[in-house]
């Protein structure tokens, strides 16, 4: 498969302990706040699927109809194709670009996205671009993380610093810590109505692999001494690393 150019209007980075945390997610429980609006024979599209665990999830509700899943990265995309077939799901993984998407018009009953938004330049247009392949009618429902609201347990001062100098670092690269709460805004601002936001916690089964997930890209930033701060601190008894998540839901007019 060739290799698509990184797109303007995403910010890359994406570690193997990143793609490790993403494959241990489901649709039961990371969109969950999405499967009432699944009906069977819905075609869904799922914007940066990664490894596809959450998708194969969302396929399973739609049966008999399918779910598209996209990303930038082509290598975690082999191996969700397999899984998809191993599972006997009518769910197909491609490389795609989300701002310029190879799809006609009006081809979707409903767009899921987990975890992107925060990575895009330009949100708005993203939305615009998958607004046009959505049917009159059709749902989008988003969830990101916002940075304002995590919580690291027991907060000391070389962690703290640690973690705002990630998120200074994701920032830099254009993406967005406080996307999450903008979610119900850029819906809007796309032409969405009856926007509905909401919002959860996530506290991470393994405050080591967070933290080292976290530490690496501090690392590959050259911020070596922050990196190693948050890897101590991960080891201490109790500690704990919790991370809110805001959903939003939204709707294509009919007209």
């Amino acid at each position: 498969m060739n290799t698509l150019p990184v797109s303007p209007f995403y910010t890359p980075g994406q570690s193997s302990l990143a793609v490790d945390i993403q494959s241990r997610r489901t649709a039961g429980t990371h969109a969950a706040f999405a499967l009432p609006l699944l009906r069977p024979g819905m075609r869904i599209l799922d914007c940066g699927c990664g490894p596809g665990s959450i998708s194969l999830g969302l396929a399973e509700c739609v049966r008999p109809g399918g779910v598209i899943g996209i990303d930038v990265k082509s290598s975690l995309l082999q191996q969700a194709n397999e899984n998809a077939a191993e599972r006997k799901l009518n769910a197909a993984f491609i490389q795609a670009d989300v701002s310029e998407l190879p799809f006609g018009s009006a081809e979707f009953d409903g767009v899921f996205a987990h975890s992107l938004f925060e990575n895009l330049t330009q949100p708005v247009a993203v939305l615009r671009e998958l607004r046009r392949v959505m049917k009159p009618g059709a749902f989008i429902a988003l969830r990101s993380p916002d940075w304002g609201g995590c919580v690291l347990e027991p907060l000391e001062d070389d962690v703290a610093e640690a973690l705002s100098t990630y998120q200074q670092g994701l920032m830099a690269q254009g993406g967005d810590v406080f996307a999450g709460r903008k979610l119900p805004t850029w819906l809007r601002a796309a032409g969405f109505h009856h926007v509905t936001p909401s919002a959860s916690y996530e506290i991470y089964p393994s405050t080591a692999l967070m933290a080292d997930a976290l530490a690496q890209q501090l690392a590959c930033q050259g911020h070596d001494e922050e990196a190693q701060s948050l890897r101590t601190w991960s080891l201490k008894p109790g500690a704990l690393f919790a991370q809110s998540w805001f959903e939003a839901v939204g709707w294509k007019p009919w007209i």
